[in-house]
């Protein structure tokens, strides 16, 4: 922005000056928030925006591959969450998960072959927890778990296991899964 757009015309009321001054400064803030979410979306797998489809939000997080990333995920988005999650998780402790997966996680989707150890982490926690073995399924089973307003989020906190080869892979099958619903 030039500082030309920010001077104001002397002949208007005050209230006049006020308001074109607010709406500038909204104008402003919003430039700004469209700068920081379109970075996300510049890197596919990492926070990707996919789509709504009937008032559900999907989120590509599968580069998450720690919980420290998960985690971070999770600070950064604040609603109601279906999570799909799953891997190979053998050194991961869920537990650091646990204040943002009791507060906002509204069903908890397992992926893969082993889920024992998330589902027996968050099971006493979460109001529904189910395991799938592929990601069409899982897709289907959190976007019919979810209401109005939330978000569906892959975002596994751990490596992948023997269904995908990495974490490409694995996002672009949730996406391949989200265009089939």
């Amino acid at each position: 922005m030039r500082i030309e757009d920010l001077m104001i015309d002397r002949s208007q009321t005050v209230a006049e000056q006020a308001a074109i001054l607010e709406n500038r400064l909204i104008a402003i803030r919003t430039s700004n928030r469209h700068e920081i979410v379109n970075q996300f979306d510049k890197e596919q797998h990492r926070l990707e925006y996919v789509t709504q489809y009937q008032g559900v939000n999907f989120i590509n997080d599968s580069k998450a591959c720690t919980i420290n990333a998960t985690y971070y995920s999770f600070e950064t988005i604040k609603s109601d969450v279906i999570w799909i999650a799953g891997g190979n998780d053998h050194e991961v402790n869920y537990m650091e998960l646990l204040g943002h997966v009791s507060q906002r996680v509204k069903a908890l989707i397992c992926i893969g072959e082993n889920n024992q150890k998330l589902m027996g982490a968050f099971s006493n926690y979460v109001e529904s927890v189910y395991e799938e073995r592929d990601m069409e399924d899982a897709v289907r089973k959190a976007f019919y778990s979810a209401k109005r307003g939330n978000l569906v989020l892959l975002s596994t906190g751990c490596a992948c296991d023997n269904l995908y080869p990495d974490y490409q892979t694995r996002g672009l099958a949730f996406k391949k899964a989200i265009a089939q619903l």
